[in-house]
């Protein structure tokens, strides 16, 4: 899956923009994603400015897939 792809996926099972950030400015209480230096990290940027869960993927694939799942498991609560 790509970013595209993910995003689509996102606003078809109901995940408010605001709850995540591809490639964009940092926000309290956003899911993250960047592409920086050939890779991607994935972390959550908490209220108080921490990041949380961060990961490391090689692929967008990986990281897409992994940032899907967190925020579709996110949603149900």
């Amino acid at each position: 899956m790509n970013i595209e792809q993910m995003v689509k996926k996102l606003n078809e099972i109901g995940v408010p923009k605001h709850y995540y950030s591809i490639n964009e400015n940092l926000s309290s209480d956003t899911h993250v994603l960047n592409h920086i230096y050939g890779k991607w990290e994935y972390f959550y940027f908490d209220e108080k400015g921490k990041q949380n869960d961060y990961k490391i993927f090689s692929n967008e694939n990986d990281a897409c897939a992994y940032m899907y799942a967190e925020l579709k498991n996110e949603i149900k609560y």
